[in-house]
């Protein structure tokens, strides 16, 4: 009887084990594919701090081609109004510029929607890549200070710097929440 229970539990124990090492397995790929999606997430979010500055900047000059436009069309009035220029030339010179001013104005808010999507996209994967439950304050003042030495050192520009501040600020926000409401729950 009991070689027949050694080699029933011998048997699930080969089972568990066979079960155990496939799980194992599993986890490493998990893990490594984890490690893989941080180092991406933040591969990306470097890239995309330096293009939105580039792309910010674009998006400024459209914004004051608009509004000069609205100041000419503001001026041409002003002119009609004056009588420097005759009606025919107003509504011709209006008609042009209001065409103009349209398609700009949808140009910089499919532009500027497009940027906000991609920004918002971006941050989404950038915090769930954070895996604030194991960070710290320390930690996240850490990283604030090593983007501050690089600023010093003129390794980040202003602009960057000030989107990766205010994203750290907003973690430190996190972790600082969780770290009261670990506080809390454990009372």
């Amino acid at each position: 009887m009991s070689d027949e229970m050694l080699k029933i539990y011998g048997e699930l124990l080969k089972q568990i084990n066979k079960t155990y090492d496939n799980y194992i397995e599993q986890i490493k790929r998990l893990n490594n594919m984890w490690s893989d999606y941080k180092t991406a997430v933040g591969n990306v979010k470097r890239n995309w701090d330096v293009d939105n500055i580039l792309l910010a900047l674009r998006v400024n000059e459209l914004k004051a081609s608009i509004d000069s436009i609205r100041e000419e069309l503001d001026m041409l009035k002003v002119k009609k109004e004056l009588g420097l220029i005759d009606e025919e030339e107003y509504s011709r010179s209006s008609t042009e510029l209001t065409d103009t001013l349209t398609k700009l104005t949808s140009m910089y808010e499919e532009v500027k929607s497009k940027i906000d999507e991609i920004d918002k996209g971006i941050k989404e994967h950038w915090f769930r890549s954070m895996d604030v439950t194991t960070l710290t304050t320390d930690q996240v003042d850490g990283m604030i200070k090593e983007l501050e030495d690089s600023k010093t050192r003129g390794e980040v520009p202003d602009d960057v710097y000030a989107r990766v501040k205010a994203d750290l600020e907003l973690v430190r926000r996190v972790v600082q929440a969780l770290a009261l409401i670990k506080t809390e729950s454990k009372s």
